[in-house]
C-alpha cells in the first residue's frame, strides 16, 4: 500500500510539471461585431506615366547638377538609360549593371525621398476606385481610405484608423451589410515590377494591426471574371490562465509559451508583424538607412532617427539585406501570440460584368468591352453569420488538480485526509515540545 501510495503521489507530481494544456473550442452569438480594416494594393506599383514623369524630372535634375547647357546633350542619352536601369532595380529588385559613379551626383544623396517617390509615383486611388458602398448603400469614397505603407508597398485602407475613435459595426450578416468596392486594375498604365501578376492584393485585418498584405493578402484579377465575395467568420485564439481572467495569460513553463509584447507600430501583436519589425531593425542597423517599407514607427524608438535610404543604398545593401534575412534564417525572438484576432476568408465568384452589364458600363466609363473585362472587377466584403468562435487555451492539469489527486491517493491507500495530516503535525510539534521542556531534577 504504503509502494502504491508513493507511485501515486510522484505520478501526479511529474504530470503537474509537465505543464499539460487543453484546447477549449466555443461559438459566441452577438448582436453587433465590429467590421475589420481593408488593405488593398495593385500589383503593380508604379504607374507608367508617372515613373515617365519622374525620370524626366530628375534627367532635368542631373542636367542642372551637370553644369552649362552646352554640355547637356552629351549626358542626355546616357542619364535617361541610366535613370531607366535605376528604376528598374529598384521595381524589379534583380540585378541590374548600372553605372553608379557617372549618376553618383543625384542617385546616393538625398534628391530622393523614396515615401514620396513611391506615392506619386503609383496608381492613384481616385483613378482606380470607381464607386464604393458600405452598409446597405451607404456611399463611400477615397475620403474614407488612408493610404498606407506596407511589406507590399503602397496600399490603401478602409476602416484603418484606429484614433479616429469611429468603429464600424455591422447588425445583420449577409452580403447588404458589407463593403462593396469597384475597382479598376489600370493595367494600361502597368510598369515593370517585381510582379507580373495583373489585379489587386487583399488583406482584411482587425484596426491597429499592421497589414501584412505581401505575406497574407488574397489575390484577385479582373481575369478571372469576379465579383469576388469574401465571407468572413473571426476567429479569436486565447491562450490564458482562466477564461475569467482575460489579462492573465499562460506562464513561460506551458507549452503554448506565448507572448503579447508591445511592438514599435502595430498595436496587435502577432508573430508574424514581430519578424517584419525584427527584419526592419537588422536591415536598417546594417545598411545604416531607413528603407521606405520600413515605417518610422518602427525605426525611431529602436534606433532613433535614421535617414531614408537613398535609391544606390535600396539597390546595393537593403534588397540584398532582405535576400540574405530570409535565406540565413536568422532567429527573432517572436513567440506566438497569447491573444490573436483573424478572419477566416471564403472567396465566391461569380461571373461579372454579365454581356447586359458590360455594356452598359462601357457606355457609362467610356471605355470598350475589352477594356472593361481586362480591368474592372467588384469584390464585396461581409459576414457570414453574426458571431464569433474563440479558441481558448487552458492548463489541463493545475495545482488544484494535483491536490485532490494527492488526497484521494491518501485516503484511498492510507486511510487519511488533511485533518490526518494536520492531527499528525499537531502530534509531531507536542512531542518535539515535550522533548525541548527543561526536566525539574529535584
Amino acid at each position: 500500500m504504503a509502494i502504491w501510495l508513493v507511485f501515486g503521489i510522484m505520478s501526479g507530481i511529474r504530470k503537474y510539471f509537465t505543464y499539460p494544456v487543453s484546447t477549449v473550442v466555443e461559438f459566441n452569438y452577438v448582436e453587433t461585431i465590429d467590421f475589420p480594416a481593408v488593405t488593398f494594393c495593385n500589383y503593380n506599383q508604379f504607374q507608367d506615366l508617372n515613373w515617365r514623369l519622374m525620370i524626366l524630372y530628375f534627367n532635368r535634375c542631373l542636367k542642372l547638377a551637370r553644369g552649362p547647357a552646352g554640355n547637356q546633350n552629351e549626358h542626355s542619352g546616357r542619364a535617361v538609360s541610366g535613370h531607366l536601369r535605376i528604376l528598374l532595380a529598384l521595381v524589379v529588385k534583380q540585378g541590374v549593371d548600372i553605372d553608379w559613379d557617372y549618376h553618383d551626383s543625384l542617385y546616393n544623396d538625398n534628391h530622393w525621398n523614396m515615401t514620396e517617390v513611391a506615392i506619386t509615383s503609383g496608381h492613384q486611388l481616385e483613378d482606380m476606385l470607381l464607386s464604393c458602398t458600405w452598409n446597405r448603400g451607404e456611399a463611400c469614397g477615397p475620403q474614407n481610405f488612408t493610404t498606407t505603407i506596407t511589406d507590399f508597398g503602397i496600399c490603401f485602407t478602409f476602416n484603418g484608423d484606429r484614433d479616429s475613435g469611429r468603429r464600424l459595426t455591422v447588425s445583420q450578416a449577409g452580403a447588404s451589410q458589407g463593403l462593396r468596392l469597384r475597382l479598376s486594375a489600370e493595367q494600361d498604365e502597368y510598369y515593370w515590377g517585381y510582379y507580373t501578376a495583373a489585379g489587386f492584393k487583399l488583406f482584411v485585418h482587425p484596426q491597429g494591426e499592421f497589414p501584412l498584405v505581401d505575406q497574407l493578402g488574397v489575390s484577385f484579377s479582373p481575369v478571372s471574371r469576379p465579383p469576388l465575395e469574401l465571407v468572413m467568420s473571426l476567429l479569436t485564439s486565447n491562450m490564458m490562465s482562466s477564461e475569467a481572467d482575460s489579462d492573465k495569460s499562460l506562464p513561460t513553463p506551458y507549452k503554448s509559451n506565448c507572448s503579447d509584447a508591445k511592438l514599435q507600430y502595430s498595436l496587435n501583436y502577432s508573430t508574424e508583424a514581430c519578424w517584419f519589425e525584427c527584419e526592419a531593425k537588422i536591415v536598417t542597423e546594417f545598411c545604416g538607412c531607413r528603407y521606405y517599407k520600413y515605417p518610422d514607427k518602427i525605426i525611431f524608438p529602436l534606433l532613433g532617427p535614421v535617414p531614408l535610404c537613398s535609391p544606390r543604398q535600396i539597390v546595393q545593401c537593403v534588397l540584398p539585406a532582405q535576400d540574405s534575412f530570409s535565406v540565413l534564417n536568422i532567429q527573432c525572438d517572436c513567440p506566438v501570440s497569447c491573444m490573436h484576432e483573424s478572419y477566416d476568408i471564403k472567396i465566391s465568384l461569380a461571373l461579372w460584368p454579365s454581356d447586359f452589364e458590360t455594356e452598359e458600363v462601357s457606355k457609362y466609363y467610356n471605355h470598350t468591352k475589352e477594356f472593361i473585362r481586362s480591368n474592372y472587377l467588384e469584390v464585396n466584403i461581409f459576414f457570414d453569420i453574426l458571431g464569433y468562435q474563440q479558441i481558448l487555451q487552458v492548463p489541463s492539469y493545475d495545482f488544484l488538480a494535483l491536490q485532490s489527486d494527492i488526497g484521494a491517493y491518501m485516503g484511498l491507500l492510507g486511510g487519511a485526509s488533511v485533518i490526518t495530516i494536520f492531527e499528525f503535525l499537531d502530534c509531531l510539534l507536542a512531542t518535539i515540545s515535550r522533548r525541548r521542556r527543561p526536566v525539574d531534577l529535584n
